[in-house]
């Protein structure tokens, strides 16, 4: 269960973004620091809400230690945060979750389980499984 690895913050985070794959588009939208050296097809990381319209909202780290940085995760949650397509309740869910996640991680031992939370969304991204696995998903309940 991919829950027990991380805050509920983080959980919530990742749960708003599904698979994508680099397109020709991608190098014009957006800031992109990856345009130029990044093949078509590479996996990545989307907003479920927007699918990255604008070119924002979409996320190609090319290594696993560049996805498991904080400052992806500070990415993704600043384009939640603005995103217009994202609902308001997991806004405010994230927003009360982000103010909490700093008394979470200091009662809970983390020490490498961000890592292999990442390390498995990074392998399932690369073989096209489900992007997070948890007990309440394989009951077939979606998550909040």
């Amino acid at each position: 269960d991919d829950r027990l690895l991380v805050t509920k913050y983080l959980f919530l985070l990742m749960e708003q973004m599904q698979p994508c794959h680099f397109t020709e588009e991608d190098r014009t939208g957006g800031r992109s620091k990856v345009k130029d050296n990044t093949d078509v097809g590479f996996p990545g990381l989307e907003c479920k809400h927007c699918t990255g319209k604008a070119g924002f909202g979409r996320y190609f780290p090319n290594t696993l230690d560049n996805l498991a940085l904080a400052n992806s995760d500070r990415n993704i949650y600043n384009h939640m945060i603005k995103c217009r397509r994202c609902p308001a309740d997991v806004k405010n869910a994230l927003r009360r979750s982000h103010s909490k996640r700093c008394d979470e991680e200091g009662s809970k031992n983390r020490r490498g389980s961000r890592r292999k939370f990442f390390e498995r969304i990074w392998n399932r991204l690369h073989k096209e499984g489900p992007l997070l696995c948890s007990l309440a998903m394989d009951d077939g309940q979606e998550m909040s």
